[in-house]
């Protein structure tokens, strides 16, 4: 579970800026994750609470935005909105496919009351 690892990052990440803005408090966290970055929003959401237990973060709203991924088929040249249960061009059901957005995972949004 990767997503324990990237909550730990974030954890650091944000009281770091905290640290640099001299701020006490976050309201709230917002992070954008792609659904062809390999994360699990639902997982991530449970990691951060476990690592923001017992921290200045653990009260702190934390916001996932899902952000749907697109795809090319080499084959045809479709782009279309990958769905990971079926993963083959819409057009022709060719397999070899690039993925175009959806890559990501990133910190959007740090808001301080």
């Amino acid at each position: 579970m990767h997503e324990l690892g990237i909550c730990d990052a974030m954890l650091k990440m944000v009281r770091g800026i905290m640290k640099d803005e001299e701020l006490t408090e976050i309201s709230r966290i917002t992070v954008e994750v792609g659904s062809l970055s390999g994360v699990m929003p639902n997982f991530l959401a449970d990691c951060w609470v476990a690592v923001a237990d017992g921290t200045e973060l653990e009260h702190t709203e934390f916001v996932i935005e899902e952000l749907a991924g697109t795809a090319q088929c080499m084959d045809c040249g479709e782009e279309f909105t990958a769905d990971l249960n079926d993963l083959s061009c819409p057009n022709c059901r060719g397999k070899k496919l690039v993925p175009l957005t959806g890559k990501d995972l990133t910190l959007k949004e740090i808001l301080a009351p």
